[in-house]
């Protein structure tokens, strides 16, 4: 039974083995969602064998929130790690485990199945031998889609407990809630096009996922600087021509209140003229 009272994270430091007849221990579910009727395998407490195929303090977070978090940690053999991040403040690193065969993703409808925490589950297709994108979810229909998902493990570590995890996690750059890898591979190298960021300033170049988005910084300039800065060239622009018009009509007002002469200079013809007046004199111009 699962305890109601909130305890330190259990460690694993070494991979956790679940035994063999833990492969499937999925009951049968369902969840609607905008008018569309989805049939779930999920792997959740209250399946009997639940309890039995997890290390000893799966349930110390007392809810389903908080459940399978481990620390520190590092993934189940055989899975695999994805949005590896850290924060800063806390001086720790974490990732979301799931088994092989599954991806992290964040669909909400999710959070409508009993015992499945709404933070990210792992999902997987009945269908298809190949996860789900973790970006983008199967297209809706009115047709039964059927999944399997479980509950991600929640694993963390200091940069002290890394000597001491087996295998070890790749160094991360501790950049708040922004994911630094978003998969990998226990024990696989991590290759340069893998990190999503190098810094907390700046992401990497390279070819891993999401490598090729601006960061927030640059979306603020194309969103909010650009525009105002073009509004200000363009208010500029219609300033100076006001000024002008302004100002060549009160020079206009003068030229007629002082006889007329310097009326022609300014605005080039006369009354009554047929053509400009630009090469005249005042003298030159006769009065109709």
């Amino acid at each position: 039974m699962s305890s109601s009272t909130q305890a330190a994270p259990q460690a694993l430091t070494t991979p956790f083995v679940p035994p063999q007849s833990c492969a499937d221990q999925f009951i049968t579910t369902t969840i609607y969602s905008d008018f569309t009727t989805t049939t779930v395998l999920a792997s959740v407490p209250a399946h009997p064998r639940f309890s039995a195929c997890q290390p000893p303090g799966w349930d110390s977070g007392g809810d389903n929130n908080s459940i399978l978090h481990f620390s520190p940690a590092v993934c189940p053999s055989g899975w695999t790690a994805h949005a590896l991040g850290g924060y800063e403040s806390q001086a720790v690193s974490t990732a979301h485990c799931c088994s092989s065969g599954f991806a992290l993703i964040d669909y909400y409808p999710f959070q409508s199945v009993d015992g499945i925490s709404p933070q990210s589950p792992c999902v997987a297709n009945m269908t298809n031998t190949s996860p789900p994108s973790a970006t983008a979810f199967p297209a809706r229909s009115t047709a039964a889609y059927h999944l399997r998902v479980h509950n991600a493990w929640h694993i963390s570590w200091e940069a002290s407990d890394m000597p001491s995890l087996s295998p070890t996690p790749p160094p991360l750059p501790l950049c708040e809630t922004s994911s630094v890898i978003w998969s990998w591979v226990p024990g696989a190298t991590v290759e340069p096009g893998a990190y999503l960021r190098t810094s907390c300033d700046d992401r990497a170049s390279g070819s891993g996922s999401g490598s090729g988005l601006p960061s927030l910084g640059v979306l603020m300039v194309l969103v909010v600087v650009v525009p105002v800065v073009f509004l200000m060239i363009l208010c500029s622009c219609v300033w100076v021509c006001c000024r002008r018009r302004r100002r060549r009509e009160r020079e206009a007002r003068e030229a007629h209140e002082n006889g007329g002469g310097p009326l022609v200079r300014v605005l080039g013809f006369v009354e009554g003229a047929s053509e400009p007046l630009e090469d005249r004199s005042p003298g030159e111009v006769v009065a109709k």
